[in-house]
């Protein structure tokens, strides 16, 4: 994990702002990093039905609405958002559950991982 930068959500909540570097370039954790027995969070998320697929990884062990907000922040603009992600239903299948209550924990698509997509409502 390379460490990006730290910024603030309001109040004293920090959101670790964090990417990943392929397999081939990473070395050896550095002295400062801390192992946590809390697995990361992946998250891939798109924007409306664009093709291309971002991710972004966050501490464990749950990511709420707010912080996923964070992290799409810099191409959602837009006010009137909507929010998306995938999960499994037992008896029904793949859905996708809107959100909107920052404080509302995102649900897993698979364990430790998220897909959200995030649309521009119409105005």
């Amino acid at each position: 994990k390379q460490m990006v930068s730290t910024q603030s959500t309001g109040g004293d909540q920090q959101v670790d702002q964090t990417a990943t570097r392929s397999s081939e370039c990473q070395g050896p954790p550095l002295p400062h990093q801390q192992h946590s027995s809390v697995p990361d969070i992946q998250i891939a998320y798109t924007f409306g039905s664009e093709a291309v697929c971002y991710g972004k990884v966050l501490p464990g062990p749950s990511v709420t609405l707010a912080q996923f907000r964070e992290v799409v922040a810099w191409n959602n603009c837009h006010p009137n958002t909507r929010y998306f992600f995938k999960r499994q239903m037992p008896g029904i299948g793949e859905v996708h559950v809107e959100v909107n209550r920052n404080e509302e924990t995102l649900p897993f698509w698979a364990p430790n991982t998220i897909l959200g997509r995030v649309e521009r409502a119409a105005d």
